[in-house]
């Protein structure tokens, strides 16, 4: 059993915040652009102080050279000019963080397009697609809603202390007696929070990816009367993300109340000691006034941290499982001298191939109160530095492992150019994991695949796929129009060949039956199709792809005589002059087969023609005779020995 090791960046740690950074790089100019109008912004609330001053000690008093209207009407302009600065600002910010958020969620997806078939085996797709989706999404704010306010709030400390010190240095050196309080809260509270996000949106992934399953599978869940277990599975899942929502807000909102209180506590102190001075005659009403405003600007930044950090602490976990998802290495690459394959002859070799299944399992952590706690290094970290222990809740990761076992096992057999290769054996057998070592959605872990005497991981990966297509029991369409699934693979294609393919299919006299023809939309999976249409556009749109190998996984198994029919004749005229593998159940599917290969526990026990096997006897005859048994007379035809 292999233990996964959190991957990152070219093999040397790097922090979420800084990774994330150098991949905005390309972004740095907007960035520091955006800082720059929030920068001129400030000006406004950080010149209210000093004019207010002037306001009530000199122009209200009668003093002084400014009129009203003037003093008025300088506070007006700057805070009209503030108020386009920051219309500016909060669009140009807006505008970089979708950019950002639409390019990552581009790079994921190709990303995602690149991993082989075994990475999809071992993971729900809805949890992908909350990373994807959600995750991205969340780390946007990263440099919007925090790095960009961490820095302009503390460029308004910075020059709101300056002004403060300017104005009166024993205040200002009073306004700060309660930053160590500040910086105590958030050194405490920063791991809390940050793993009890990372703990909410693992669970949020989790509600995805069962929500993407049982809609997928409604009838199942209808049929089986599922509906109770799946609202009580659902009822568990979305419990725990509340539970674990709470714990995140808790922790962030005792924060942002005692920066909140600190404030207070300031302000407080700020007006004993003016007041004290004011009453001694040292200061004027409009200074000790002046001076709270202006502390306003040192207090809100430093008490909006909080609300800031939090955003961080929430996006750093989002963009921790984006890096994560993106550092997963594709197991299948092609070489940098990869071979072109401009044609293809079919000539297919397997030469002591062998597969192991890789299965990804999430191992629960032993509990403390009922809590996850494998993360042993974050929770030192955490107990460390926080003093209040919660009980029910807490967000550590579970432990995620590799285990192989066995799928096929010193596999050699030849198949020439056009030949018709048939699979049979019991279900579990490997036959499919066989198979899809051809296009190398697998790869071998010993052994050779040789197509047309070459290595196939020698060849570029389009190109192979190219003269290779699929034809499986359950067929994939897309939500979209008939027309748009028939090319899929040959997005040039014209009317004409299109046509002439879903003819040649058996599928044309469907199509036009359709008010639209073959622009009707077929609906999510090709819903508003029957079994045999589905199969019979899927044989179309590889007929239209015009492959060398054909691969026919169980292509007939799901479908009842009269379509069985006539996805067996549009089989037939697919298969012609091509190479073909076929994989199926029903013995009379593959007696016409150039050779049977009887696969059993990933191994193969048999191999010859339909009456060869007969003779030996062994599993092929042992499957021939149940099925025998099963049949009706009309059936049997074919199968004769």
């Amino acid at each position: 059993m292999e233990k996964v090791i959190n991957c990152v960046s070219g093999g040397i740690h790097i922090s979420p915040v800084k990774r994330y950074l150098l991949w905005a790089k390309p972004y740095w100019w907007s960035i520091g652009l955006i800082i720059l109008l929030g920068m001129v912004q400030f000006v406004a609330p950080l010149s209210t102080p000093i004019y207010t001053q002037i306001l009530l000690d000199d122009v209200l008093a009668g003093k002084g050279n400014w009129g009203l209207y003037q003093i008025v009407g300088i506070m007006a302009i700057i805070l009209f000019f503030g108020v386009i600065v920051s219309f500016l600002r909060n669009y140009f910010s807006a505008m970089l963080g979708n950019r950002m958020m639409k390019d990552l969620r581009e790079q994921l997806y190709h990303h995602l397009q690149k991993m082989p078939v075994s990475f999809y085996d071992q993971r729900q797709v809805g949890g992908i697609s909350s990373r994807v989706i959600h995750d991205i999404g969340g780390a946007q704010n990263l440099i919007g809603g925090g790095i960009i306010n961490l820095v302009l709030d503390l460029f308004m400390v910075l020059f709101a202390g300056f002004l403060l010190f300017r104005m009166n240095v024993y205040l200002a050196s009073l306004s700060l007696i309660i930053l160590p309080f500040y910086y105590l809260s958030f050194t405490n509270m920063n791991v809390h929070i940050r793993l009890a996000w990372r703990s909410v949106h693992r669970q949020m992934e989790r509600i995805s990816g069962t929500l993407v399953e049982r809609m997928a599978g409604i009838r199942i869940v209808q049929a089986f009367n599922g509906e109770r277990q799946e609202r009580a599975r659902f009822g568990k899942q979305t419990k725990q993300h509340y539970n674990h929502t709470v714990y995140a807000h808790l922790f962030s909102n005792v924060l942002g109340r005692l920066s909140e209180s600190f404030a207070h506590i300031g302000g407080i102190i700020i007006w004993l000691g003016g007041g004290s001075l004011v009453l001694a005659g040292k200061m004027t009403a409009g200074e000790i006034i002046a001076f709270q405003l202006l502390l306003g600007n040192l207090y809100g930044p430093i008490q909006r941290f909080a609300d800031v950090n939090v955003t961080i602490q929430n996006s750093i976990t989002n963009i921790e499982r984006v890096f994560e998802m993106l550092d997963e290495k594709p197991s299948i690459k092609e070489s940098e001298d990869a071979l072109p394959m401009p044609t293809c002859e079919g000539h297919v070799v397997f030469v002591n191939v062998t597969y192991n299944y890789k299965t990804r399992n999430i191992i629960p952590a032993q509990t403390v109160n009922g809590t996850e706690d494998t993360d042993i290094i974050e929770r030192e970290k955490a107990t460390k530095r926080f003093y209040w222990k919660p009980t029910n809740v807490h967000p550590f990761p579970p432990e995620v492992t590799i285990e192989e076992r066995q799928g096929i096992k010193d596999i050699t057999f030849e198949a020439r150019s056009g030949e018709v290769i048939a699979l049979v054996g019991p279900s579990g057998a490997g036959k499919s994991t066989l198979i899809n070592l051809i296009p190398r959605f697998y790869e071998p872990v010993e052994g050779t695949v040789f197509i047309d005497g070459v290595d196939v991981r020698e060849y570029n990966l389009d190109d192979l796929r190219k003269h290779i297509a699929l034809v499986l029991q359950e067929n994939i369409l897309f939500s979209g129009t008939i027309r748009d699934n028939l090319v899929y693979g040959r997005p040039d294609a014209t009317d004409d060949e299109v046509v002439a393919a879903a003819k040649a299919a058996n599928a044309h006299d469907f199509i036009i039956a359709f008010k639209d023809g073959y622009e009707a939309v077929i609906g999510e999976r090709g819903m508003r199709l029957s079994g045999g249409q589905k199969q019979r556009l899927a044989i179309a749109r590889a007929i239209l792809k015009d492959p060398k190998i054909l691969i026919l996984d169980e292509a007939t198994s799901a479908l009842d005589s009269e379509s069985e029919a006539m996805v067996t004749e549009a089989l037939e005229r697919l298969m012609v002059g091509r190479t073909t593998f076929v994989i199926a159940h029903r013995l009379a599917t593959v007696v016409r087969a150039n050779q049977i290969l009887v696969i059993d526990d990933g191994e193969i026990v048999q191999r010859g023609s339909h009456r060869t096997l007969l003779r030996e006897g062994g599993l092929y005859r042992k499957l021939y005779e149940q099925q025998l048994k099963a049949m009706k007379p009309e059936e049997m035809t074919g199968l004769a020995q």
